[in-house]
């Protein structure tokens, strides 16, 4: 991860020996070594004072040694016991930090052609940007190799043979339908090791529609429903009386394969053998045009916006396809790009070059290749002031009424930015999204032009259990985030002078159907806001 991250999530700092409660944590992998003094815990993270300051660790990760261990665990006042670690050894005495010679050599591969670029112009920004105590060399047979002198650790990162199973495989990856936990909690997808999927680029599909169809928006359910040839008249889904024609890309295509992977896999459905197929976007888009009643779906970038149609999410809220809904994944058919670990990586270099890929600097290269430019932004105002306006005329219960006055007070002179993340347990994918978004925001943070204002998270959910207890999860999904941020960007939040603060709005006046990946009862989203 970024540097401004690793400082307190990833690493190894000096000897504290004057302090005589000094203890050493250190992961079993060595990946995570601080010495220094327990100074606080909030139920995740533990708070060490060391020589360069105070840094934040997972305790889950980490064997507490030293003969400090006992005491601190015994007296302390904010409630950490020995079971938050995964071991004591109090028998050790503390000393200096030991050298973690772990190493990775591994295997890319590419889902397309597309993306073996995607990853050059990233391994190629990364190796030239980097600098001591790192060594970075890109091969001319594209090897990324990088050595941290600091550690003794090193990663190599080959390109695949395309006969062989790759360790890491590069392709878009679907944000619906349904996929395991991976993730418990939002440090566990931020702390940097042991990670199945990574963010690197983003893209997006659009709906065109014939004019004549009736229609301005249409639900990725519906849009399965007619590749599968279940609708087959406009008038089904509240249209004229047309005759639905759906063309498609021939499905060995990559827009091929990922329309059947973003909508119908999520649908359970699959393409009926009677869609017109046609050879390339630009001709699906002509025809569109030309053909009554035709439906098809483009990458967004090609997409003729006089055809375009929003998109409604499995709740029924409309969500344009605008490069702010994209990026703060408000609109149902992001394509996120991302690494997908088949292997374990044994040190955190493989993950620190992937993290790269959220830089300012690797989003402006690749965006010129065609991909968005997912770095944080704001929200039109006038849309916003839209959604606060909307509060005025709803209908609400006490609960729901309660929390809308508190979300108009508090929202009324902030600025929403892009950065916008999922709630709670995680799947592999919504782990790397939230990851990426929140280097996102750190880097929003760092770059000056927003000092001293209040950072505010923002949680929004469904439950169940009714309108009050999605109010209480998401206020509790804010906070985490809020905590996640102080842990791991403490250094920014103080030299920003910035404040951060976190409230749970449940389903009041959600900017987009609030679900996820992971089976449960409760789901949260949580924005960010400036103000």
């Amino acid at each position: 991860m970024f540097s401004r991250i690793a400082t307190t999530l990833f690493c190894s700092v000096a000897p504290l020996a004057l302090l005589a409660q000094s203890v050493e944590l250190r992961s079993s992998d060595n990946f995570i070594n601080v010495e220094g003094e327990i100074v606080g815990f909030n139920g995740v993270m533990v708070q060490v004072q060391t020589t360069v300051g105070r840094v934040a660790v997972p305790a889950s990760e980490v064997i507490c040694f030293g003969v400090a261990c006992n005491g601190v665990i015994a007296s302390n006042d904010f409630g950490l016991t020995a079971s938050a670690f995964a071991g004591v050894d109090a028998s050790s005495a503390v000393s200096a930090a030991p050298v973690a010679s772990a190493s990775d050599d591994l295997t890319i591969g590419f889902a397309a052609p597309d993306y073996a670029d995607l990853h050059r112009t990233i391994a190629g920004a990364y190796a030239v940007t980097q600098s001591s105590p790192m060594t970075v060399e890109l091969t001319s047979a594209g090897e990324l190799l990088v050595q941290d002198a600091s550690t003794g650790q090193s990663a190599a990162l080959a390109l695949s043979a395309s006969d062989a199973t790759a360790d890491i495989v590069i392709g878009s990856v679907s944000l619906n339908g349904t996929a395991p936990a991976e993730y418990d909690t939002p440090a566990a997808w931020a702390r940097g090791t042991d990670l199945s999927h990574q963010l690197l680029g983003l893209n997006a599909f659009s709906v065109i529609v014939a004019p004549n169809a009736g229609i301005s928006a249409i639900s990725v359910n519906d849009l399965a429903r007619i590749y599968a040839g279940e609708i087959t008249n406009w008038s089904q889904i509240g249209g004229a009386d047309v005759t639905v024609l759906p063309l498609q890309l021939p499905p060995d295509s990559v827009i091929g394969a990922e329309v059947r992977r973003l909508v119908m896999e999520p649908a359970g459905k699959e393409i009926s053998g009677s869609v017109l197929t046609m050879s390339d976007e630009a001709g699906v888009s002509a025809s569109i045009n030309q053909f009554p009643g035709s439906v098809s779906i483009v990458t967004t970038a090609i997409a003729n916006e006089a055809l375009v149609v929003d998109v409604t999410g499995t709740c029924g809220i409309t969500v344009e396809p605008t490069m702010f809904n994209i990026i703060s994944g408000d609109y149902p058919l992001v394509r996120p790009i991302m690494a997908t670990y088949n292997s374990a990586a044994n040190t955190g270099l493989v993950a620190e070059v992937f993290d790269f890929a959220s830089s300012d600097i690797a989003q402006g290269l690749i965006e010129k290749e065609g991909f968005i430019n997912h770095g944080a932004m704001m929200m039109d105002t006038a849309k916003k002031n839209r959604r606060l306006s909307g509060l005025l005329e709803a209908s609400f219960d006490d609960a729901q009424r309660a929390a809308a006055a508190q979300m108009f007070q508090v929202l009324f002179d902030a600025e929403r930015m892009s950065p916008t993340m999922t709630g709670g347990v995680a799947s592999g994918p919504e782990g790397a999204w939230n990851r990426a978004m929140l280097l996102d925001l750190v880097e929003l943070l760092e770059n000056g032009e927003n000092n001293g204002r209040e950072i505010i998270f923002v949680g929004y959910g469904q439950s169940s259990a009714g309108n009050a207890a999605a109010i209480g999860s998401s206020a509790v999904a804010a906070a985490e985030f809020k905590a996640l941020l102080e842990d791991v960007a403490a250094s920014t939040l103080s030299s920003g002078d910035y404040s951060v603060s976190s409230y749970g709005f449940g389903n009041v006046s959600p900017a987009t159907c609030v679900d996820g990946q992971v089976a449960g009862s409760e789901y949260t989203r949580v924005e960010v806001w400036l103000r």
